[in-house]
């Protein structure tokens, strides 16, 4: 796992048809080009209403399966490198999962090279070994955040793919091609 800077990440986002809109001052969101969307899907938390008010495939899941929700699409999704960028800056990321991963020795190792990096939304790049760490980051933000604030966005290199974790509440995806929703689908099916 390594930051980034945000001019390196630029043609991939572009090449996905992902753009940032600025949410208010301290939220900068990603949007996926309406012409580039094949589909969409958004997991959240039985009992709450679904955010989405697109045309949007909702599923609700019972708030204890969120986390295996968040395993079995990042193992079906991160085949290789993906970025994550924050909805604010990195600092409430952090401060929102700090007491979670105290004794994850992984996520402990990167905290403590990355404390340069928390007042800036630099992308975080990730290969397939990194799966773990993001992995325990994305439940650890599902469980114990609770501001829009420390929202993340998944973007795959290697699909038109874009992931966004509301934490406490939902995970969106667009998709830029029916074979990856598909793949998805079939994922939360059984």
């Amino acid at each position: 796992m390594d930051f980034i800077r945000e001019e390196e990440v630029a043609d991939l986002l572009n090449g996905f048809g992902i753009s940032r809109v600025p949410d208010g001052e301290d939220c900068v969101l990603l949007a996926m080009d309406e012409a580039r969307v094949a589909a969409r899907a958004c997991y959240y938390a039985e009992g709450g209403e679904c955010p989405c008010d697109e045309d949007c495939t909702c599923t609700a899941v019972p708030p204890d399966r969120l986390a295996s929700t968040i395993d079995a699409s990042l193992h079906r999704l991160h085949q290789g490198q993906s970025v994550l960028l924050p909805v604010g800056k990195w600092r409430s990321v952090f401060d929102a999962v700090a007491f979670s991963l105290a004794g994850d020795e992984a996520w402990q190792e990167f905290e403590s090279a990355a404390t340069v990096e928390l007042n800036t939304r630099d992308p975080l790049l990730l290969d397939s070994t990194d799966v773990h760490v993001l992995t325990s980051l994305l439940r650890a933000l599902m469980d114990d955040g609770d501001q829009a604030q420390q929202g993340v966005f998944l973007v795959t290199a290697g699909a038109p793919v874009l992931m966004h974790l509301h934490p406490g509440g939902s995970i969106r995806f667009w998709f830029g091609d029916r074979v990856h929703a598909d793949e998805l689908a079939e994922v939360h099916v059984g």
